[in-house]
């Protein structure tokens, strides 16, 4: 329905809608290519059984949000208030679906760094013990000369 509503617009006016929402137009091009490649990539991966179905079940949702942010750049250039407005809530969207797939791998990562800091820590207290036992068993010796 967008899609006739843009050329509505296109015959209404003398200029290009490339002349007047040139970025627009753009990104909207390479939304819509990115949406088709995940549509057609996520059928795929179902329609074959592959073995990682998380990859199938991913690309429906890239295809979904892409799908989306297509609509919602029509939006923009057909009643560019509307669609700065579900523009927004679009990203909202987006920083929410990026948050829930990205906690188990930040969470992953997170509990890594700190075990690594706490086995460094440990190593350097190990190695620090080593050096106050070697110093004081110098200490014992007037001259200070190594045994």
């Amino acid at each position: 329905m967008l899609g006739v509503l843009l050329q509505l617009k296109q015959g209404a006016g003398t200029k290009s809608l490339f002349d007047t929402d040139y970025p627009t137009i753009v990104i909207l091009i390479v939304v819509l290519i990115v949406y088709s490649g995940s549509l057609i990539g996520s059928t795929y991966i179902r329609q074959n059984h592959l073995n990682n179905s998380d990859l199938g079940k991913f690309m429906s949702k890239i295809s979904l949000l892409f799908g989306a942010l297509a609509l919602v750049l029509e939006l923009v250039i057909l009643v560019p208030a509307l669609g700065v407005a579900a523009l927004l809530f679009w990203i909202g969207w987006f920083v929410s679906f990026v948050a829930v797939y990205s906690y188990p791998y930040v969470k992953a990562l997170y509990k890594s760094a700190v075990a690594g800091v706490v086995q460094a820590f440990e190593k350097l207290k190990g190695y620090l013990k080593n050096m106050v036992s070697a110093f004081t068993m110098n200490s014992g010796d007037p001259t200070g000369s190594p045994s």
